[in-house]
C-alpha cells in the first residue's frame, strides 16, 4: 500500500510540475499597449473634507504621504491658492473634478463615523475620505498643479 501511495504521490506532483508553464510575452507587445508607460510609478492620496459652519462650501485636505506635524495636520494639507488661501470647493465632487484636472483618478471613497451614534440612532455621521490615485514618471509630479499650505509655506 505504501508503494503505491508513493506511486500517486509521485505521478500527481510530476503532473502539477508539467502543468505549469510560463507564457513568455515579448517586450514590443507590452510598451505597444495604449497608455502604458513601464517607468511610471503609481502614488496615492486621500482626500477629507471639513465642512464649513454656517456655509455649503467644504475645505479639502489631500494626504499624499508628505510631511506635517501631528496638530496641525489637517490644516497644513488644505488646498490653498496662489496667494495662500484656502480654496473653498462647493463639494467633494468639486473637489475631485479640480484635482482630475491634474492627473488624479478616484479609487475608492470610505467614512469613518464620528461620535457615540449607539445602537437606536436614526443618523449615522461620519467623516468621508475619498482615495485618489496618478500615475507619475517622477515623485515631484505628485502636487504638479495644486498647492497645499505646508507647500507655501515652505516656499
Amino acid at each position: 500500500m505504501k508503494k503505491v501511495t508513493l506511486l500517486l504521490v509521485l505521478l500527481v506532483t510530476a503532473l502539477m510540475g508539467y502543468a505549469q508553464e510560463a507564457i513568455e510575452v515579448a517586450p514590443a507587445q507590452i510598451t505597444e499597449v495604449e497608455g502604458f508607460n513601464p517607468a511610471a510609478k503609481r502614488v496615492y492620496a486621500e482626500l477629507s473634507c471639513e465642512n464649513q459652519l454656517f456655509s455649503t462650501k467644504v475645505k479639502v485636505s489631500i494626504d499624499f504621504g508628505q510631511s506635517t506635524s501631528w496638530l496641525s495636520s489637517m490644516s497644513e494639507s488644505r488646498l490653498v491658492d496662489k496667494d495662500g488661501k484656502d480654496i473653498k470647493f462647493n463639494s467633494m465632487i468639486d473637489a475631485l473634478n479640480y484635482l482630475t484636472q491634474f492627473g488624479w483618478r478616484f479609487a475608492q471613497a470610505y467614512v469613518v463615523p464620528n461620535g457615540s451614534g449607539g445602537r437606536d440612532s436614526m443618523s449615522i455621521s461620519g467623516t468621508t475620505y475619498w482615495i485618489l490615485y496618478k500615475d507619475v514618471d517622477d515623485y515631484s509630479q505628485i502636487t504638479e498643479g495644486f498647492t497645499t499650505r505646508h507647500q507655501q509655506r515652505s516656499n
